[in-house]
């Protein structure tokens, strides 16, 4: 979705081949060292070629899982990633080129990327998320931020909720245990905060469910409500920050911007 301004068209040219190269080459390495197993668990859903595009959402335990989400749900997928990840320069000459990589800036008030996925949605494309902004290390799952909710609600694409075990070592199949699709009420009027809170929940715990499935646990351990879900104590944990423009973005927010583009059109 980013633009690389200023660059010879030549070399731009080449270096698009090779994120196209890499990128193939990296989703061939997922299956063949990780050998992913995907569970379809529901009845709406038998195939990762999904008919309907949909907002696919999530658990986020490392940071091979946006790599294997793009590697399972590889033909017509958008992302959303962090910004600051996006202008790392360890990763930007890649991620900047790619174009199913949606920016969100996860810092500050951001709203063009739900605007940006939006289109992705009405251009038949899955858009992939990870509600809880980061990587959480100790098994439980942090809140889930409720932009997914919005713009699953506004464009009244289905959500797909997907448990991953997270894990990624050799000699290890990755289970992926893919649910069913549901969509989020589509009422007249902005919807409040408290509603989309308790659907982000709702998909919460369906994830959690999920995950817990693709971990073999055949009785889970309930997990406790995003406001009584202890704070994690890895140490590294602070330092991978959070998706705070996803949970801030508000109706009244993608309202105005829908009401902009309306006025230009």
């Amino acid at each position: 979705m980013s633009i690389v301004k200023n660059k010879n068209p030549l070399v731009e040219c080449i270096m698009h081949l090779v994120v196209i190269v890499v990128i193939y080459t990296v989703r061939v390495f997922m299956f063949a060292w990780f050998r992913p197993k995907v569970i379809f668990a529901g009845e709406s859903v038998k195939s990762v070629h999904l008919g309907t595009p949909s907002v696919i959402i999530a658990n986020h335990t490392s940071m091979l899982d946006p790599i294997m989400m793009l590697a399972v749900f590889f033909s017509h997928k958008s992302i959303v990633v962090a910004k600051d990840q996006i202008e790392d320069p360890h990763f930007r000459w890649a991620l900047t080129r790619a174009k199913c990589v949606i920016p969100c800036d996860r810092f500050n008030m951001d709203t063009e990327w739900a605007l940006l996925a939006k289109r992705e949605l009405e251009k038949g494309n899955n858009v992939i998320i990870f509600p809880e902004g980061k990587c959480r290390y100790d098994g439980l799952l942090n809140e889930f931020k409720t932009g997914f909710a919005f713009l699953a609600r506004s464009t009244g694409a289905p959500v797909l909720s997907v448990g991953l075990d997270g894990i990624y070592k050799f000699g290890h199949r990755t289970h992926i245990v893919v649910g069913d699709a549901e969509k989020i009420e589509r009422v007249k009027g902005i919807p409040s905060s408290r509603h989309l809170t308790e659907r982000s929940e709702h998909f919460r715990q369906k994830v959690w469910q999920l995950k817990q499935q693709a971990l073999g646990i055949a009785e889970p351990k309930a997990l406790p409500v995003a406001a009584e879900t202890p704070v994690e104590c890895h140490p590294g944990a602070s330092a991978i920050g959070s998706t705070k423009a996803v949970d801030s973005i508000g109706p009244t927010d993608l309202q105005n911007d829908n009401a902009q583009n309306r006025g230009n059109a």
